[in-house]
């Protein structure tokens, strides 16, 4: 009976029931609606979908870092745009493209180390810290760009955006570098181990001697960098940067964040690949909103709904599991 029931344990910590349940959703989801328009499957609308959602996608693995980390960062909504214009008023300045994007990026950067070193100074939760600057670089987004939208650049700039390796993007090509490196970086890096740490618990980490702000200062600064990024990518994909760049994004970040399987209230809970399959899957219902034909003005009650079922799946899934654990070892 004991082994048995060690047998159990074993085979259930290896199925992680969140994602069998947005898997099955996301097949279910292509399923129906390849039957309900011929043109969802095809090429053409695979590239809408994915170019759609992508620069959220970029963001969403920083994002992950950062709410495993025990934090959230609604200030990538603000620095997407602020990085764009930065990285636009370079570029109509006959500088250099990669000076210019390294001067944004750097820009980027800072507001992420921003962000840390005032969550470590005033010692408040990181969401009150993020809110603040998001609204202050939304003011000077406005501020520099006068509300209007910079463009004119360079016919080789513009020639960027129509650039294609086997047929992907420029920004689809980062994203799948971006990807690939944050999995195998979130499996077998130690640096990634520690992060799991500080969420689960600070106290404990910096007890045992891990550096726990300095953990938390390159998350906040890498999750801004990735923002940056997106804002540099924004600018290729549209010839052009505005201050309306990115509205809202911090929440659709955050809800595909969650879809993935990673805790909004648990730190140390959350994986690189969750929010790729919550990405995914976020991608996939706003496409078909549009070949629904449904208004695009719903999308936002969407992602509200959306964000609410994924926290209640994930808790959901965690007390499912923490029973199943409880019971088999009392069996035992």
């Amino acid at each position: 009976m004991k082994k048995k029931n060690e047998n159990i344990l074993k085979v259930f910590s290896k199925i992680n029931l969140h994602y069998l349940v947005l898997t099955f959703l996301i097949i279910v989801m292509a399923i129906s609606m390849s039957m309900h328009s011929r043109y969802f499957l095809t090429i053409t609308n695979i590239e809408v979908m994915v170019n759609t959602f992508i620069m959220e996608a970029i963001m969403a693995l920083g994002m992950t870092m950062v709410i495993i980390s025990g934090g959230t960062d609604i200030s990538v909504s603000g620095v997407l745009p602020f990085t764009a214009i930065i990285f636009a008023k370079l570029m109509l300045q006959n500088v250099p493209i990669i000076v210019a994007m390294l001067v944004a990026l750097a820009a980027s950067g800072v507001i992420g180390l921003i962000n840390n070193e005032l969550r470590r100074i005033l010692k408040i939760h990181p969401m009150v810290v993020t809110m603040a600057v998001q609204l202050t670089l939304r003011g000077l987004n406005l501020a520099i760009t006068n509300g209007s939208v910079i463009s004119g650049f360079s016919a080789g700039f513009q020639k960027i955006s129509e650039f294609r390796l086997f047929g992907l993007s420029v920004p689809i090509l980062v994203y799948i570098i971006l990807a690939v490196v944050f999995y195998v970086f979130s499996k077998n890096h130690k640096s990634f181990l520690s992060v799991y740490f500080v969420g689960g618990n600070k106290e404990a980490s910096a007890f045992s001697g891990m550096n726990t702000e300095c953990v938390l200062r390159w998350v906040f600064i890498i999750n801004a960098l990735l923002a940056g990024l997106a804002g540099i990518l924004s600018t290729t994909v549209y010839n052009s940067a505005s201050y309306s760049f990115g509205q809202n994004a911090e929440m659709r970040v955050i809800t595909a964040v969650a879809i993935g399987g990673t805790s909004l209230t648990h730190g140390g809970n959350g994986s690189i690949a969750g929010t790729l399959l919550g990405t995914l899957f976020m991608a996939l219902i706003y496409n078909s909103f549009v070949m629904s034909g449904i208004s695009t003005y719903y999308q936002d009650v969407f992602t509200g709904a959306m964000l609410i079922i994924a926290v209640l799946l994930s808790e959901g899934t965690r007390i499912v599991k923490e029973k199943s654990f409880k019971q088999a070892l009392g069996d035992s």
